[in-house]
């Protein structure tokens, strides 16, 4: 062999080194780079998007915000999870698109999609119900108007007893507070 021949041998075996070397490396990793926990809409570009999130005690203030378009959206959550941190309630406070308040409700999954969600409130001898709008493999949802029960029961910071019954026969029972949501609210006043 030729001095030609060696350097173009060595060239090819250097070349099939470095792509064994490239492809042995994508397929050993056991690691990956976790994507942001924040969806950025496709409009928005990149570093023009950020999220706030502020603690309020028992509620999370999270509010999204177009940077170029100057558009905020926020909503105020909390979330009650069972002994082995499954969620078994949260519900959010949120607006629709024309400004009327609405909470959220979501179950745990195993929830009865044609059931109610019962809020008894201390001093109250009706419960609020709240029909379930469906459920899919994560949770079911369900939707309340704020109205004025709801506002003084915010104002008084209440404690209500929340249940749902579950597709196996059972009830869900839990307490929540609505302790801490005044003060979230407070910077949209």
């Amino acid at each position: 062999m030729n001095r030609r021949s060696i350097s173009t041998c060595l060239a090819i075996l250097a070349c099939l080194a470095f792509v064994a070397g490239q492809a042995a490396a994508q397929v050993a990793s056991p690691y990956r780079i976790k994507p942001s926990d924040v969806a950025v809409p496709p409009e928005v570009k990149l570093g023009d998007y950020q999220r706030t999130i502020r603690p309020f005690g028992n509620w999370t203030l999270i509010c999204d915000e177009n940077l170029k378009a100057r558009k905020k959206i926020c909503n105020v959550s909390q979330i009650i999870e069972d002994g082995s941190g499954k969620m078994a309630f949260s519900w959010s406070l949120a607006a629709t698109q024309d400004g009327k308040p609405y909470m959220i409700l979501r179950t745990a999954p195993n929830a009865r999609s044609d059931g109610l969600v019962s809020l008894k409130f201390d001093g109250r001898d009706q419960p609020i119900d709240v029909h379930l709008n469906g459920c899919n493999e994560a949770v079911c949802v369900g939707m309340l108007p704020v109205g004025p029960v709801m506002r003084q029961q915010i104002s008084q910071n209440a404690a209500p007893s929340i249940s749902y019954p579950t597709v196996d026969g059972q009830t869900i029972t839990l307490t929540a507070t609505l302790k801490g949501l005044s003060d979230a609210l407070a910077p949209f006043k």
